[in-house]
This record gives C-alpha cells, sequence and structure tokens, in this order.
C-alpha cells in the first residue's frame, strides 16, 4: 500500500514539478504550442490506436496483452514529435506580452499541460500489461473517457470530434473500462495460472477490443 500510494502521488507531481522546472522560461508563447500538441497528439492517439493493436496482435499473438500499450504511446509519441519538429519550424518568432500577462498566463498555460499529460498517462495506463485482482470493482466512467464521448457524440448535436457519417463514436457502448479490466484481469489468470489456456477460451482474445 505505501508503494501504491508513492505511485499515485509521486506521478503528478513529477510531471507538474517537470514542467514548471524545465518549461518555464519557455514562455506563454511556446507552452501554448505545446499544450495544442500533446492535446492533439492524445487525439489522433485514442482515434487510431486500437486498429494498430489489432494488427500488432494478429502478427504477433504473443503481442495480445501488449498491443494496446505499446500502439498508443507509439503513436502518441511518434505524433508528439513530428507536431513539435512543425511548430517550431513554422513558429521561428517567439512572442513576447506584458510580464503580467506572460507569467500569469504561463503558469494557467503550465498546469492545463500539466493536466492534458496526466490525463494521457492515466488513461494509457489501462492499456498497459499490468494485471488487476479478480475482486477489484468495475470502474466508473473518469472524466476523461466522459469527455471524449461528449467530443465524438452522433447522437443528436455532433460534438466537435464527430464524424459527418454516422458511427464511429468513442466508447459508444459504453464498457471500456469495464473491457480493460477484464483485460487486466486476464493477464493475472495468466500469470498466477499453471497455463494460458483458460485465456483463449470462446472469445477471450478480444478482451480490451472495444469500437469506438
Amino acid at each position: 500500500m505505501i508503494l501504491y500510494h508513492i505511485y499515485g502521488y509521486a506521478i503528478p507531481v513529477i510531471i507538474l514539478a517537470t514542467l514548471y522546472g524545465f518549461r518555464w522560461k519557455v514562455g506563454m508563447w511556446g507552452n501554448s504550442l505545446s499544450l495544442g500538441a500533446v492535446l492533439f497528439s492524445f487525439l489522433v492517439a485514442v482515434g487510431w490506436w486500437e486498429s494498430l493493436a489489432e494488427l500488432l496482435a494478429q502478427q504477433v499473438p504473443k503481442m495480445l496483452f501488449l498491443a494496446d500499450g505499446v500502439a498508443f504511446w507509439a503513436i502518441f509519441v511518434l505524433t508528439l514529435s513530428i507536431l513539435d519538429a512543425a511548430t517550431r519550424f513554422v513558429s521561428t518568432v517567439k512572442v513576447k506580452f506584458a510580464d503580467s500577462v506572460e507569467n500569469a498566463g504561463n503558469g494557467i498555460i503550465l498546469f492545463l499541460l500539466f493536466a492534458v499529460l496526466y490525463g494521457t498517462f492515466l488513461f494509457a495506463e489501462e492499456l498497459g500489461p499490468v494485471g488487476a485482482n479478480l475482486n477489484d470493482p468495475e470502474p466508473g466512467n473518469s472524466a476523461v473517457i466522459s469527455l471524449l464521448r461528449i467530443l465524438s457524440s452522433n447522437e443528436g448535436m455532433k460534438g466537435n470530434l464527430a464524424t459527418f457519417t454516422e458511427g464511429n463514436q468513442f466508447d459508444g457502448s459504453g464498457n471500456h473500462r469495464q473491457l480493460h479490466l477484464q483485460r487486466r484481469q486476464a493477464i493475472m489468470l495468466n500469470m498466477l495460472g499453471d497455463n494460458g489456456s483458460i485465456l483463449f477460451e470462446g472469445d477471450t482474445g478480444n478482451l480490451g477490443r472495444n469500437k469506438k
């Protein structure tokens, strides 16, 4: 439990301290560009990680439990690298604001950047290869999951990320977190059991697959 609480509190503190320690001198303009790049990279990763994970699992079956996490982070890092290079190339002039605006705005932008990065970490953590106990309660909707559902909603007025055609709503069935809990529990069973046959009965190969 001590290690669990250290992990739960250390990650956000490290992210927050790193941002304010290393990116304060970047300024409000540069951090605003970084915020947009990180946020857009997260949305791209959310939109495409399942397709890549499915391909990885089909080509390398041993990566079944790892495919989701690997695919998400690969797309996120690649997109962020491209966007970061593009913004550096396009925005060669550092915009300077009044000192009061610069200091207040920079602090706010860095906090928003922290929120997006930590939200990305929490979302990706559920896709990772860490097992879960069988008696763990089914998780409720997180703020990130709820926001993604709203942004991609196809019911009534379309959200900002909704498609022009019907379908493709994120987590339309509303069981994203439940499916990935089952996947993490299957990982635990695989580690504790004498063999992995229990994981491949029926359609358990689809654990964690959740079409948006």
